[in-house]
């Protein structure tokens, strides 16, 4: 009887040990993988293109740049398409043998270059890496135009660009930054910049591009393309908006 007893009392003691406590570093690894994933950096910048878009690039010759990239994935008039890393480098050159400008199309984190090297430092702060349109104004000074901002047609998907024109200080180099309109919010932006421009100088000064020499509202379309960032962008000399 007292064995018995003796049972049941070391029975009713175990059973009233407290919980063992939760291990929460153990349990913090085990969720740690999916936090991790989630906050994922966005690709690396491309290496290959790191030995491409250096200071001294514009003006070296295209035969040194195939010793990088390869021969030309495409070359229309003056232009030259190639595919480094999975990103698109566009070239310009006048002769075919020195380059004259150079740029990155679907540019991204991935797809970028250091745009600051090819412009004189000042008091403004350096254009960064992957800018919006108005980190690029706040740098540099520069003007907006558009390929078309009334009765554009199906053709082809109008064309916002941004100008700077280089100075001797710059060894007079430009830089070209467009955006194609397709979508939001780049659309909003564009129809509003073109529906003030039709309400102030009406549809034919808009349809005939006069913008491009006159009053153009540049305030405006800075305005409405401050936080929006461009995919092409090209530095250089020889640039035009209308190559390809």
């Amino acid at each position: 009887m007292r064995g018995w007893l003796l049972i049941v009392v070391a029975a009713l003691a175990a059973c009233s040990k407290p919980a063992a406590p939760t291990n929460t570093a153990a349990v913090a690894n085990a969720v740690a993988p999916a936090a991790n994933v989630a906050r994922a950096p966005g690709a690396a910048p491309s290496q290959k293109l790191a030995k491409i878009f250096t200071a001294d690039i514009l003006g070296a010759n295209i035969a040194y740049l195939e010793t990088i990239t390869g021969p030309a994935f495409r070359t229309e008039g003056k232009l030259r398409t190639y595919k480094v890393d999975d990103c698109t480098v566009l070239v310009g050159s006048a002769d075919g043998v020195k380059i004259d400008n150079i740029g990155v199309d679907d540019y991204g984190p991935r797809c970028s270059f250091p745009i600051a090297q090819y412009f004189a430092s000042g008091s403004a702060p350096p254009t960064p890496d992957i800018p919006t349109f108005g980190q690029l104004r706040q740098s540099l000074d520069g003007r907006f135009t558009a390929s078309c901002l009334h009765l554009c047609g199906n053709a082809a998907d109008p064309t916002v660009m941004w100008r700077h024109q280089g100075s001797h200080a710059d060894n007079f180099n430009d830089l070209l930054a467009e955006v194609p309109v397709r979508e939001d919010p780049v659309l909003d932006a564009y129809e509003d910049w073109a529906n003030k421009l039709i309400a102030k100088y009406g549809e034919d000064y808009v349809e005939r591009r006069r913008y491009d020499q006159g009053d153009n509202l540049d305030d405006v379309a800075a305005h409405d393309f401050a936080n929006i960032r461009p995919t092409r962008i090209r530095v250089g000399s020889n640039l035009d908006a209308a190559e390809e």
